[in-house]
């Protein structure tokens, strides 16, 4: 019982075909249906979708994340309502979802919670799905990052209303949260929060899982054919520890693949805490282009 993993997130783009274009082609998802202006992609590992592309400019409308049943969502109701948050349940319209609890978190965020239809047991590295389609094909979504106005406000909320753990804390000066990263199970984070520089900002970057430092190269290859630059990485960071490389992807999102991220094997270890930000980014000692400064 309880929450399992990111399951999907729908993020606004500035031109819905021109974005779909991009991620079956080169980032090598498949299309698993059209619906409301929603365009629904997953990674071909289950018939689950990982990532919906809607018209809109830039950020994340609403981001989900997976339940073993549906007794899960009766709890996590129950729970949001004693912090006076009001839901809404939704039945099956997106592919592979049999129901949703929705509600929005105190900064504005939309948050779904939702039970999926096709949960596998794991997802095999061996299993031919990763390898069937054309272009990066990351193995599964990985993680979301969002901006927030109120960082310590929303990590504290995931953690009362939906039994969040806190991995690690930036804190530049003594009670400043400026970046908080979050877990649901044994890996690092599955939910990140940076402050926003703008009103506007919802997103910092969603994340793809890659198998290892090989994968994140060849994708790093396909993107310069096409003239999509990385905008940092490869790297290692030192908060969490994994792998990252980042870009820009046409339609206004950024996106982070990632790779070995570490276990955190204790249930009751409390977050570390860090004020050294080339420490906290990059275990290798790189630090972020300027660009780095803005979400979407």
């Amino acid at each position: 019982m309880g929450i399992l993993k990111v399951a999907h997130a729908d993020l606004a783009v500035a031109d819905v075909e021109e974005a779909v274009g991009f991620h079956t082609d080169l980032l090598g998802l498949v299309e698993i249906g059209r619906a409301d202006g929603a365009v629904f992609l997953g990674c071909g590992a289950d018939n689950n979708y990982d990532l919906a592309l809607v018209q809109g400019g830039g950020g994340v409308r609403h981001f989900a994340l997976q339940v073993e049943s549906e007794d899960d969502l009766v709890y996590y109701g129950k729970r949001l309502a004693e912090l006076g948050v009001t839901t809404e349940t939704r039945g099956d319209a997106a592919p592979g979802q049999l129901r949703g609890l929705r509600f929005q978190a105190p900064d504005g965020h939309s948050i779904e919670l939702v039970v999926s239809r096709d949960q596998p047991v794991y997802l095999h590295p061996g299993n031919p799905t990763h390898t069937r389609h054309k272009g990066v094909v990351p193995l599964d979504a990985d993680h979301i990052t969002l901006r927030s106005s109120d960082v310590r406000g929303l990590v504290e909320f995931l953690v009362a209303g939906l039994d969040f753990k806190i991995s690690d804390v930036f804190e530049p000066a003594p009670g400043t949260w400026a970046a908080a990263w979050a877990r649901v199970g044994e890996y690092h984070h599955d939910v990140a929060v940076m402050g926003a520089q703008r009103s506007s900002e919802t997103l910092d970057h969603f994340a793809w899982t890659m198998d290892g430092i090989d994968h994140l190269k060849r994708a790093a290859d396909m993107l310069s054919q096409l003239e999509v630059p990385l905008e940092t990485g490869p790297g290692r960071h030192g908060v969490g520890g994994n792998l990252y490389a980042y870009f820009w992807a046409p339609g206004g999102n950024r996106y982070e693949l990632s790779a070995e991220m570490p276990r955190t094997v204790s249930p009751t270890a409390g977050p570390n805490f860090w004020n050294d930000f080339r420490a906290a980014f990059s275990a290798w000692g790189a630090l972020p282009p300027e660009s780095f400064q803005v979400g979407s």
